[in-house]
């Protein structure tokens, strides 16, 4: 029986047509108290004269009542107009600021809601409340710092204590440590709503200075060290504002700054992270803050960032900014990924034209050999070759011509093109048939023939591309007065590697090239760089026989490079006299008188003071030399009309090479007294 009565009774089985039991209720939460009382606007003054009272709960609890007043927009006019009520809490902050951070915080509050409109600043700033707040945040700054230094002394002697250090000293230490923290809690509410205060404010430049000149930049800098995520963000954004001028950012430019602004760029908070990076952007235009940042691996941590798509934007600014520096391509060059990851970002971009800043920041590290090297054996360089012919983006037709620019680069950039897996071959004859659709577009235009001009190999297909258009596009583009200075230059160098090839310089000879190279000779004789280049294109077209022939036959070249005799540039000089050797050697029967000219030339140069002393002893006075009163065809005395070279003496006759010869050294050889220049070596 007693078994029995100890066996639990048997569980009855539920019918499963019966409803289930219905589930208790939950019991409702608990109800969480108001943050700030109710109030009413008809009161307010009641509220005010609970500021009055000596006891600090009373003067909380008036100052949350007017918060909680303010919190609606609409009665913030009606407190504005008020008589005193601003005076009075700006009086109290003032007076009772270092007794009690809930009072401070409510009255700061109060006049941030205020601080939200641009219209009431000026009643602010009637009442003092900026400068209030601000004096409450720098006390503040200033207690920090004693508490911080007061706890660190502390753990010191803790520290020191070792194993001597007793369980009351460990909890002792544990107990200031506590109420650090809690400190520390309360005075970041208290930062918080004064730098947001202070932010709106510093809307207006002037109220800005001021709070620059009360060292607002270093007191920045140190609520950095904090950990609490608001006052980060708010703090951030604070720096960010200021550091638009360079004498504050002079002014946070200090390691420990910088360091922390990285480290915070790593927040598992995204938007503490996207706003220290955008304040280092602003940093980022200082040389030397790129340099240090630079040796801190910040190149590293913006490559892992671009995998982020909230980051791309900001880190692709970045890395710009960065990318100006030749240290920061050999690092990116080095981080291989990062380089890919750029590369599918401009392959896949969705607009027609790629991104400023993304294409922008290939460009730059296209110029450098070893990122031009990474960029071709990516396995994505026939892809940005295909989005250029099919886009014709002028920027990054910039890449494609910054990567065939490099001599280690382009050879490895020809094998991939003409691989049977890529079946890009052609390219070059695209380029040749998009040129002349290009002319209204002159910045695609100069990408495209820099391209074709960097492109000196041997096995370069000149004569097909010729055959394509070429020489008729080059014979458009170099009428004189039809093209930028930019693109006649990429003309002219395109012009010389086509003389260099049997095949396309006889369509060269063939066209009216040669003479629209001597006009713009002429034309562009004050432009040393195109000067050079097409007097070294000439030297180019000198090299074939037949080529040769209808140069000097069709052209009246040498009385043109006579123009640069008197040059002040020595690269304009060397080649002119390297291009005048070469029409001595191959004139005509007929043109003899210009190979003597020539000679003439070179005898001067080379014997120049001898020249100036001669002049001086056959006039008996001092003079200049042969050539000094004017230059060679000089335009301003022959107007444009050529004359026939010689050297012109202080008593007014002319003489020419062999009088020289036969008057100053009788029956020696003037060859064998003249240092001529080597010839050309065009191989």
């Amino acid at each position: 029986q007693q078994q029995q009565q100890q066996q639990p009774p048997p569980q009855q089985r539920q019918d499963p047509w019966q409803p289930p039991a219905p589930e208790r209720p939950a019991k409702p939460p608990k109800r969480q108290e108001p943050i700030l009382p109710d109030a009413d606007i008809r009161h307010i003054d009641s509220y005010q004269e609970q500021l009055y009272e000596e006891a600090m709960d009373h003067k909380i609890d008036g100052a949350k009542r007017i918060l909680r007043v303010c919190t609606e927009p609409q009665h913030l006019e009606i407190i504005a107009d008020h008589e005193s009520l601003l005076g009075v809490l700006s009086r109290e902050l003032k007076e009772n600021s270092k007794k009690s951070v809930d009072l401070s915080v409510s009255i700061v509050s109060t006049f941030l809601c205020f601080s939200h409109f641009v219209q009431f600043h000026p009643c602010l700033m009637q009442h003092q409340c900026g400068n209030v707040i601000m004096k409450v945040f720098e006390y503040e700054s200033e207690r920090h710092q004693v508490r911080k230094a007061e706890m660190e002394r502390r753990k010191m002697r803790f520290q020191e204590l070792g194993d001597k250090a007793t369980p009351e000293d460990k909890k002792l230490l544990a107990k200031d440590e506590k109420k650090y923290k809690m400190q520390l809690q309360r005075q970041n509410k208290l930062l918080y709503v004064c730098l947001i205060s202070l932010l709106n404010l510093a809307e207006e430049i002037t109220t800005e200075k001021k709070m620059v000149n009360r060292k607002m930049p270093a007191l920045l800098t140190q609520v950095l060290e904090r950990d609490h995520t608001e006052l980060l963000l708010v703090t951030l954004q604070f720096v960010k504002k200021v550091s638009v001028f360079e004498e504050n950012k002079d002014a946070m430019n200090t390691a420990e700054t910088l360091s922390r602004l990285v480290q915070l760029a790593s927040h598992e908070d995204v938007r503490v992270a996207v706003l220290s990076l955008r304040t280092l952007y602003n940093f980022s235009f200082d040389e030397g803050i790129r340099g240090s940042l630079i040796e801190s691996g910040i190149v590293k941590l913006l490559v892992d960032l671009l995998r982020n798509p909230p980051f791309r934007h900001i880190v692709l600014k970045l890395l710009y900014q960065f990318s100006m520096d030749d240290r920061c391509k050999s690092l990116m060059a080095f981080h291989r990924d990062g380089m890919i990851m750029l590369l599918q970002l401009v392959v896949h971009f969705p607009e027609p034209r790629v991104g400023k800043d993304l294409v922008a920041l290939v460009v730059n590290l296209a110029t450098h050999p070893l990122a031009a090297e990474v960029i071709v054996g990516s396995g994505l360089f026939p892809q940005v070759m295909v989005r250029v012919i099919k886009t014709r983006d002028p920027l990054l037709c910039k890449v494609i011509r910054h990567v065939s620019s490099h001599a280690s680069v382009i050879e490895k950039m020809h094998e991939l093109l003409q691989s049977e897996g890529v079946r890009m071959s052609k390219w070059m004859h695209e380029f040749v048939r998009m040129a002349p659709s290009c002319v209204d577009n002159p910045d695609l235009l100069l990408e495209l023939l820099g391209t074709l001009s960097n492109m000196t190999l041997e096995d370069i297909p000149w004569g097909e591309l010729c055959e394509a258009g070429l020489v008729d596009l080059l014979t458009r583009l170099l009428m004189p007065g039809f093209s930028e200075d930019d693109i006649v230059l990429e003309c002219v160098m395109l012009v010389g590697n086509l003389a260099m090839s049997a095949e396309s310089a006889q369509y060269v000879g063939s066209s009216r090239v040669p003479t629209l190279l001597q006009q713009n000779l002429v034309e562009k004789r004050d432009d040393d760089e195109i000067a050079t280049q097409i007097l070294y294109t000439f030297q180019c077209l000198l090299v074939f026989d037949d080529v040769r022939e209808v140069v000097l036959s069709e052209t009246e070249l040498a009385a043109s490079v006579m123009r640069f005799a008197r040059s002040q540039s020595p690269a304009v000089l060397e080649q002119a006299t390297r291009l005048l050797q070469l029409v001595a050697d191959h004139c005509g029967d007929g043109e003899q008188d210009w190979a003597e000219q020539v000679k003439a030339f070179r005898f001067e140069r080379h014997n120049a003071e001898w020249c100036r002393y001669l002049a001086r002893e056959m006039s008996g006075q001092a003079a200049h030399s042969p050539g000094g009163a004017g230059g060679y065809y000089d335009d301003e005395q022959s107007g444009g009309e050529e004359e026939e070279f010689r050297f012109r003496c202080a008593n007014g006759y002319a003489m020419d090479a062999a009088d020289l010869a036969d008057r100053d050294w009788g029956n020696q050889d003037i060859q064998s007294l003249m240092h001529t220049a080597r010839h050309m070596s065009l191989s």
